[in-house]
């Protein structure tokens, strides 16, 4: 997911070039990758940079690399595209990894689906917490495990930016393994700028926000609005607007905001993300009860009867229509707030820039966390190395985060070491699983779903 704002033409905003450096995107996907590379051309400085595009299958790497190459011609640059299928080939000489991948696909995902529905377990979307998340993260973690390791021999000095889910598992995981910084991107804490300045009839400019928790469920704390402090005025402010999240990624998507005022009523504090990211964090939201009143019943993933093999992710028809279509590329001066082009910019001058990322908790970023926990806090970046205030969450909200990062460590220790322990201990914390006596049979029947991705030491 993204949000993308109205900037100024291209070539208002050129800065000095940062040279000849090389940009890889392991994972073809058709809504991150392009996107980069049109940031990139929008803020300026990137005009002699390659960018190398690896994927495992042919079919979305021609179809990405072809868009890449039409962007690129289309706005007069230098940027040179390359794409390939052997990753060590993709990582040699590289500056900088951008990451998004999905390891199996929609069918594995569908799978995990319903191997939940089994245990009466339902699944918006999967990818952050819960069972299903639980299952991307024993095949998923292993991978970009071996992909840092690669880069930690292969390109030693570049940096890991990484736009796959679940985000604070894979970031953590990786961090945790390699000396390489590992920054995850997300814009679900950057849109509440947006959000807020919606709500209080104001700029960007003027939001001040004090948040922090993990990916897809961080806490404001604090929020001021040219220089007043509104915290305790949110839920009033929210309940007069007709603000909604925003979430636009080839088309634009308004998303209700009634689970974050119920969450607020009692926390007091506003969760980041939109209502389905958000129904994963908790036991509430898919009782019949909740489900009729906040609209969940269509959101929820349907079991398909004699349902044939998910394919993989097809591109959205606007992406092959701008691909290979006799028109130009549209939508060239929309800039997304997942930031990634100022991440690479900092990290190529050392000029600073501050944004909200996914990484370990070794700056104590939040107070009372371990050190290798993966939060999501606002951060100053400067080359290789960040900074910033800790943040210190209400103890309610922090029993929460902490039982979270719990769950994201106990997930990466049955990732990487075929531990049924620790898997299980997993599911046991998890806010979705209902009676302690599913806890075995669900993650061996998790397991055997994706018996084709993952280590045959599972089944030993």
């Amino acid at each position: 997911m993204e949000l993308i704002d109205k900037v100024a033409t291209p070539d208002s905003m050129k800065r000095e070039s940062v040279g000849t450096k090389k940009i890889t995107c392991v994972g073809a996907s058709y809504k991150f990758v392009h996107k980069v590379l049109r940031d990139m051309l929008i803020v300026g400085g990137f005009n002699d940079v390659e960018m190398c595009v690896h994927d495992l299958r042919e079919k979305p790497l021609k179809i990405v690399g072809d868009l890449l190459e039409k962007i690129a011609r289309q706005q007069n640059t230098n940027v040179k595209i390359t794409r390939t299928l052997d990753l060590d080939e993709a990582l040699r000489d590289t500056d900088v990894v951008v990451l998004s991948i999905s390891t199996g696909g929609g069918e594995a995902h569908y799978r995990n689906f319903e191997a939940c529905w089994k245990y009466g377990i339902k699944t918006g979307i999967g990818d952050t917490l819960g069972p299903c998340a639980l299952a991307r993260n024993l095949t998923t973690v292993p991978v970009v495990v071996n992909l840092i390791k690669k880069m930690q021999e292969i390109c030693p000095n570049a940096l890991m930016l990484n736009f796959s889910n679940p985000m604070s598992v894979v970031t953590g995981a990786m961090a945790r393994h390699s000396d390489i910084p590992c920054w995850g991107l997300c814009h679900s804490a950057d849109e509440l700028y947006s959000y807020f300045a919606r709500v209080f009839d104001c700029d960007k400019e003027d939001v001040e926000i004090d948040m922090g928790g993990v990916n897809h469920q961080s806490f404001v704390t604090k929020l001021v609005i040219k220089g007043v402090d509104q915290t305790k005025n949110i839920l009033k402010a929210t309940q007069e607007s007709d603000a909604k999240l925003e979430d636009n990624l080839l088309d634009t998507h308004k998303e209700d905001i009634t689970t974050q005022q119920d969450i607020y009523k009692i926390l007091g504090a506003w969760p980041s993300t939109g209502d389905t990211h958000l129904a994963e964090f908790y036991p509430f939201h898919y009782t019949d009860r909740a489900m009729d009143k906040y609209g969940y019943r269509e959101k929820v993933k349907p079991i398909i009867p004699g349902r044939e093999e998910q394919v993989w992710s097809t591109p959205h028809p606007i992406i092959m229509e701008w691909t290979y279509g006799n028109g130009p590329v549209e939508d060239l001066d929309l800039l997304t707030t997942e930031h990634a082009h100022e991440l690479l910019w900092t990290f190529f001058t050392d000029e600073p820039h501050t944004r909200y990322v996914n990484m370990l908790n070794s700056g104590n970023f939040i107070e009372g966390l371990p050190a290798n926990a993966c939060v999501e806090a606002q951060v100053t970046a400067s080359g290789r190395e960040l900074s910033g205030k800790t943040v210190k969450l209400p103890p309610v909200i922090h029993s929460l985060v902490e039982r979270w990062t719990t769950i994201h460590d106990l997930s990466i220790t049955a990732a990487l070491e075929c531990d049924r322990d620790a898997a299980r201990q997993a599911l046991f914390l998890d806010p979705h699983v209902k009676e302690i006596f599913d806890v075995a049979p669900l993650l061996e029947d998790l397991l055997t779903a994706n018996k084709d991705l993952l280590s045959g030491k599972w089944f030993k």
